[in-house]
């Protein structure tokens, strides 16, 4: 039996967008990096003053849910904290809801396509710091990107800097150093994002988080976009500027240390059952 997970019409989600989510790769060995996500969700629930279930029952919700709604992976898995209602004692709630994966090998091969939006990220908003459900900013940003023939849209901050993509944060490499834009610069704390700098960190890659133009990102050698469904996703275009995808770089190298990470975490799986 599915647990019900109907939202009250009260609830501070569903009249303001008010909650926190994350969203988990499920593989076969289960949901990946699961400690991450937790620690930013908490981090969320402490800022909007929401009762986050402790991790043990958070966790044990989630395998309740992929246990009663199986389903073929790699999948999507978001969960919800919903804002509840404070003024007639509603509690925050935990929603679960599975998707497929957009992302396609062709993408992986080839890289996809960035549009530098027109409109700025905010980069002194509290809300860069946590995954809110007042999503709408992003949609409508990835939209004009899709317009323009984009797959993702790239934001600059108020103060001229590269802060993210709409859904993904940005690297990428000149030389042999990789490069992203601090978190002061309104980019989202992606798990992905803090993966990849453990792994350049690991393979003695040269690293750098600051605030860069775009001018510096069109001079790069290699650019690419991570979040928790993608991974690490090449990108070949900025609307006119093209890039390429090299055999053998930093970036593929990269690419291998993550694929082998996930290829251990799988292992472990294995070895705990």
């Amino acid at each position: 039996m599915i647990l019900n997970e109907t939202l009250s019409s009260n609830d501070r989600l569903a009249l303001f967008g008010f909650g926190i989510f994350e969203t988990l790769l499920i593989t076969e060995q289960g949901p990946l990096f699961i400690d991450l996500h937790w620690q930013r969700m908490n981090k969320g629930a402490d800022l909007l003053g929401l009762k986050l279930p402790n991790k043990d029952q958070w966790l044990q919700r989630i395998q309740e849910f992929i246990e009663q709604a199986p389903r073929t992976s790699p999948y999507a898995l978001r969960i919800t904290l919903s804002g509840g209602a404070p003024e007639t004692h509603l509690p925050s709630q935990l929603l679960l809801h599975k998707r497929f994966i957009p992302y396609t090998p062709t993408q992986y091969a080839l890289g996809i396509r960035l549009h530098v939006l027109p409109s700025l990220r905010n980069e002194h908003s509290p809300l860069t710091s946590i995954k809110s459900t007042n999503y709408m900013e992003n949609i409508l940003a990835k939209e004009v990107a899709k317009h323009n023939g984009a797959e993702e849209g790239l934001w600059l901050n108020t103060g001229g800097y590269l802060s993210e993509g709409t859904m993904s944060n940005l690297f990428f490499i000149k030389g042999e150093a990789l490069y992203t834009p601090s978190l002061s610069s309104g980019c989202l704390p992606g798990t992905r994002r803090q993966i990849v700098l453990g792994l350049a960190q690991a393979l003695q890659i040269p690293t750098y988080e600051g605030s860069y133009p775009l001018s510096e990102l069109l001079l790069a050698d290699e650019i690419f976009m991570t979040n928790a469904l993608m991974g690490i996703m090449p990108v070949r275009q900025i609307d006119d500027h093209l890039f390429p995808i090299a055999k053998k770089s930093v970036l593929r190298h990269l690419e291998l240390a993550y694929q082998k990470l996930l290829k251990n975490l799988q292992s472990f799986a294995e070895f705990k059952d």
